[in-house]
């Protein structure tokens, strides 16, 4: 005799079950996703305010920056901070980024946290930008370069 519909209909969810706890685990034949894959950078671009400028209360909970917006790049383990520099020059609009009275752009470099400016020579010679940034601060809040957790990037005017 053959088992009951409701026997089979309780192995196949038990097998599912067993599947979905063993890809959890990285045991048995499926393998768990590594947030180290790589797939599109995105980038949340935000602006340090010049050392000594007057903030309110609510911009220093902010860490003395504004948003600029948000750029993204191919690929989250080769863009470099010149990829990202091309990626804020070709993507968000002038008027996002700093200008002076004369709305003539400013020149502008990245801020590494614990590090300081970084020259525009370093740019495309340290590699990974967020493999570098991660391994300069250990501030959750750095973000993993995903749309829901974007990779946070300073610059600041020069």
């Amino acid at each position: 005799p053959l088992p009951s519909r409701d026997v089979q209909y309780s192995r196949a969810n038990r097998k599912n079950l067993n599947n979905a706890m063993n890809s959890l685990s990285n045991e048995g034949d499926a393998n768990a996703i590594e947030p180290s894959e790589d797939g599109i950078l995105v980038c949340k671009i935000l602006r340090r305010f010049p050392f000594g400028a007057k903030c309110n209360a609510v911009t220093e909970g902010m860490e003395f920056s504004n948003n600029l917006g948000f750029i993204t790049l191919p690929s989250r383990q080769g863009a470099t901070f010149a990829a990202i520099r091309r990626g804020v020059e070709n993507d968000l609009d002038e008027d996002m980024l700093p200008s002076n009275e004369k709305g003539i752009p400013k020149r502008w470099k990245f801020y590494v946290p614990k590090l300081g400016p970084m020259s525009v020579k370093q740019e495309g010679k340290i590699g990974s930008a967020l493999d570098f940034l991660k391994s300069t601060t250990d501030d959750a809040q750095l973000g993993s370069g995903t749309a829901s957790n974007p990779l946070k990037v300073v610059i600041m005017d020069v």
